[in-house]
């Protein structure tokens, strides 16, 4: 597999993930990519070949066990690549993952399974993410989406979702895990959230909110 096709197979599994679907539609991947729907047709089909997707016409796509396994090992990859450029160089949170995008695609197993071992089979990476162990076992975290709260409910931060440009956005908001939100105002119209802080407050659109995970507690 190349880059791009196993980025669309991570992908593929993230999502089915977050949304608690068995088949995400192509419309939604073309979304998240920013690709037309051509050039996603043409990845399907190709992913289709090599037996790591099913497709069925105006459902979407599901991976197959050997796209599901390939799906966790990026991630088990990326993910591990970020706790060790976090933890061990001392790069920020929010500069990790861009390099651990070009590193998980050319680490060997056996390579990656030393890492682990040398970093104490670290649960989960710097952004609150669970990392899949060898065995294949990983953990779904039972969170909400910030964007799922409702005026009055108090959030707490504990997982970012990896996306480009994302953690830099969060760090000149100065938002961080462990953070406590209150939620101030949902404006659905106009894809907003009013939050507060600390002492601060702050405005965010309702697509960066869906990236945003934790759990509400008591005011």
């Amino acid at each position: 597999m190349n880059r791009s096709e196993e980025d669309y197979v991570k992908v593929i599994y993230e999502l089915s993930n977050r949304n608690k679907a068995e088949m995400i539609k192509t419309n939604v991947l073309a979304e998240h990519f920013g690709y037309t729907d051509q050039s996603v047709n043409e990845m399907v089909n190709r992913l289709q070949k090599k037996g790591l997707l099913d497709f069925v016409p105006y459902k979407g796509v599901a991976l197959t066990p050997s796209g599901e396994a390939e799906a966790i090992r990026m991630i088990r990859s990326h993910r591990i690549w970020e706790v060790f450029l976090s933890e061990k160089l001392h790069i920020p949170a929010n500069h990790v993952h861009e390099d651990a995008e070009m590193l998980e695609h050319a680490t060997s197993d056996h390579v990656l399974k030393a890492l682990y071992d040398f970093l104490g089979k670290p649960k989960r990476c710097q952004h609150g993410n669970p990392i899949p162990d060898f065995s294949g076992m990983v953990e779904i975290p039972e969170d909400i989406a910030l964007s799922d709260c409702d005026q009055g409910d108090v959030f707490i931060l504990e997982r970012i979702r990896d996306a480009d440009g994302l953690l830099q956005f969060l760090e000149d908001k100065s938002i961080r895990l462990s953070d406590r939100f209150e939620i101030h105002a949902k404006d659905t119209f106009n894809h907003l959230i009013e939050l507060k802080c600390d002492n601060r407050t702050m405005t965010l659109s309702l697509k960066t909110a869906r990236m945003l995970f934790g759990r509400c507690v008591s005011a």
